[in-house]
């Protein structure tokens, strides 16, 4: 494994030039999980050297001034107001004269929905349900625990949930979401009190550390970031776990989840405000090169709570403006992208538009689902090769691969779609819905086998889930991102 994982970033550092876009650093490539997961494990010299060296200052998305540059002249500003944070932050603050949309379709609460009985659906959430309910909360915990130096009982889980790899605790926040989505459908009292619990000991944690700060990880990761120097992905982690308490909160009815949430983001707000007075705003913005998930999303969702303007400002912070502005403009540029980094940043776009009443967002989410499902799609409604889009319209060339359809991105088609349908009520967009739910949901699990799952979908001739390079997961040693977005994809069936 040591030796592929070398020979595929020799590959690429000889050969990104041909197939991406042009990059402020060596290869948008790293941007992968699987491949930031194999460095940060290899102990080989060469790789810890490549990793070091190449990896210090890249950046995993095209920058700002590559993509506009391809598209039209940027002489709107000059250098100081380019960089003005007073100017910036006017302009977020100022909501416009947009009045937030109505008329929606309304959800039809959880408990509400029953399953088949003997369903192939009904047999999928009852998977789920017995993999939830196998999951220990003090291992779960573990992490948080140590990270915030108390008591640590029991053992920690394997795989991306292990001690020392960066991305640890992401699991957890999925596992708060699709807990309460789950208990809000089954109404478990088994699962009601494994959640509860795992939010009673997330907010010890957050006491004992003081400050609002809550991870599995310490705050150096986000020095780290900030200082542009390698890490893995601090704020999808964060989105992860705030995303969980704020299900919580307002589909199990936890207050405690809430009061978590509004201390975390006070202290990450007052952490970028810091990034911007002391490096400019553009600094800021150059931290968003690395993925950040939805963190957009569950801010505009939180300040339709509160109402409070730093929470709305904060959202705005974490928009990527070089991919939504190439959205805007409605051009088909999104071609060596990493997918599940941005569409969760569209998701966030929709947010804002329900939020503010911008149309302009609303064209965004609009073009963005008509560009993936008319060009960048299988059949089955999945996306992505090697967790990339690829060239549009020519998806023969990527089922060769079979590293096709991440799952995660399944996970967040389905938001896209959902918010274009409420909005619109065009059965066009409940048609995709069904087609991914039927295809890319119910194809994650291994039959009734609960934690047994996949990170990608393979669909060239003769393949099999089985060989594809992650092959299927194990349930207490696994933990990749695409079993936290899996756990809560096949509770899609009911919603």
């Amino acid at each position: 494994m040591k030796a592929f994982v070398c020979l595929l970033m020799a590959l690429m550092m000889c050969g990104c030039a041909a197939v991406t876009k042009e990059c402020s650093a060596s290869n948008i490539m790293a941007q992968s999980h699987t491949l930031q997961y194999e460095l940060l494990e290899s102990k080989n010299q060469a790789c810890e050297t490549w990793n070091k060296e190449e990896l210090s200052s890249y950046h995993v998305t095209p920058t700002d001034e590559s993509t506009w540059g391809d598209l039209l002249p940027r002489k709107f500003l000059s250098e100081e107001q380019k960089n003005d944070w007073a100017v910036t932050y006017r302009k977020i603050k100022n909501m416009g004269v947009f009045k937030p949309p109505v008329g929606f379709l309304k959800e039809v609460p959880l408990g509400d929905v029953k399953l088949l009985e003997g369903s192939i659906h009904a047999v999928a959430q009852q998977t789920n349900l017995e993999y939830m309910l196998m999951l220990d909360v003090d291992r779960l915990l573990w992490s948080f625990r140590k990270t915030a130096g108390l008591p640590t009982p029991g053992t920690p889980y394997g795989g991306w949930e292990v001690p020392d790899i960066e991305i640890r605790g992401h699991f957890v926040g999925h596992y708060l979401s699709a807990s309460a989505l789950m208990w809000a459908s089954t109404k478990n009292d088994t699962l009601k009190g494994k959640m509860t619990a795992l939010v009673a000991g997330l907010s010890a944690c957050q006491e004992k550390i003081g400050t609002g700060y809550l991870s599995a990880y310490p705050s150096e990761f986000f020095d780290r970031l900030e200082d542009l120097k390698p890490v893995w992905v601090p704020y999808y982690t964060l989105h992860k776990i705030l995303a969980g308490l704020l299900d919580q909160y307002t589909v199990a009815g936890n207050p405690q989840a809430l009061k978590m949430v509004t201390w975390m983001v006070d202290y990450f707000y007052n952490r970028v405000m810091n990034v911007i007075s002391k490096n400019t705003v553009a600094r800021h913005y150059k931290t968003l090169d690395n993925e950040v998930g939805g963190m957009n999303d569950v801010l505009y969702r939180l300040y339709t709570i509160t109402g409070d303007s730093k929470h709305v400002l904060l959202a705005q912070l974490f928009e990527k403006p070089y991919f939504l502005g190439v959205l805007a403009l409605q051009v088909d540029y999104i071609s060596d992208f990493h997918a599940n980094t941005h569409i969760p940043v569209v998701v966030g776009a929709q947010m804002r538009y329900e939020v503010t009443g911008d149309p302009l967002y609303k064209e965004i989410g609009t073009f963005f689902m008509d560009l993936v499902n008319s060009s960048h799609s299988y059949a089955t409604g999945g996306t992505s090769v090697g967790e990339f889009w690829r060239n549009p319209d020519r998806i023969a060339d990527n089922i060769k691969s079979p590293e096709t359809e991440e799952s995660c991105t399944a996970y967040n088609m389905l938001k896209v779609s959902r918010n274009l349908f409420r909005w619109t009520k065009e059965v066009t967009y409940a048609d995709y819905y069904e087609r991914a739910i039927t295809n890319g949901v119910l194809s994650i699990q291994r039959g009734t086998e609960p934690g047994v799952m996949i990170y990608m979908l393979p669909l060239g001739l003769g393949v099999s889930k089985a060989i594809s390079f992650h092959g299927w997961g194990k349930p207490f040693d696994t933990f990749w991102c695409c079993y936290g977005t899996g756990m809560y994809l096949l509770i899609y069936l009911l919603i």
